[in-house]
């Protein structure tokens, strides 16, 4: 019986051991380690929650100032490429009472390039620019800054109503969980 435990215990150990160990090309034998921090970062999780503060500068005759933004989204992976979800924009002009909003589904697209991660985002919504009007809406969003279940991004964002006329380009930090 004592055999038979020492036994056991030498298949488990042996196992999780040889489980450290890959081939090269070479035919070497060599330890390889998995980053654990890389496979659990942010943009691997299902499920994506952010809150963005923003500013959109004055370019064109929609707005004769500056002014400020606040974005409210969640995303959910829908594929291996695709994540689907939902955004609520408030752009608030500051030195008039100028103002639109912008609530509509998104279509996001996660691109790795190496270790840096964007988001591409489209959409299709409902705007509240002077009346009820439909509006298309277009991101890309950086991950500056990944940690396990929470990021910080940048983002640049343009909403079109009735397709055709362009809004402030919004500039945007963001706190992502």
């Amino acid at each position: 019986m004592k055999t038979i435990i020492i036994s056991f215990y030498f298949i488990l150990l042996c196992n999780t051991n040889l489980g450290a160990y890959s081939f090269n090309s070479m035919g070497e034998d060599s330890l390889t380690t998995e980053d654990s921090i890389e496979q659990n970062k942010y943009s691997n999780l299902k499920s994506i929650w952010g809150f963005r503060l923003g500013y959109f500068p004055d370019v064109g005759d929609e707005f004769s100032t500056t002014g400020l933004s606040g974005t409210f989204y969640n995303e959910y992976a829908i594929s291996k490429l695709f994540n689907l979800g939902w955004s609520l924009q408030v752009n608030q002009a500051i030195n008039n009472n100028g103002g639109y909003l912008y609530l509509g589904g998104i279509l996001s697209y996660p691109l790795r390039i190496e270790k840096q991660v964007f988001y591409m985002r489209g959409g299709l919504g409902l705007g509240v620019i002077g009346g009820l009007t439909r509006v298309g809406f277009f991101e890309i969003e950086y991950l500056i800054w990944e940690f396990e279940k929470s990021a910080i991004s940048i983002s640049i964002s343009e909403c079109i109503p009735e397709f055709n006329k362009l809004m402030p380009p919004v500039i945007s930090i963001g706190i992502l969980f």
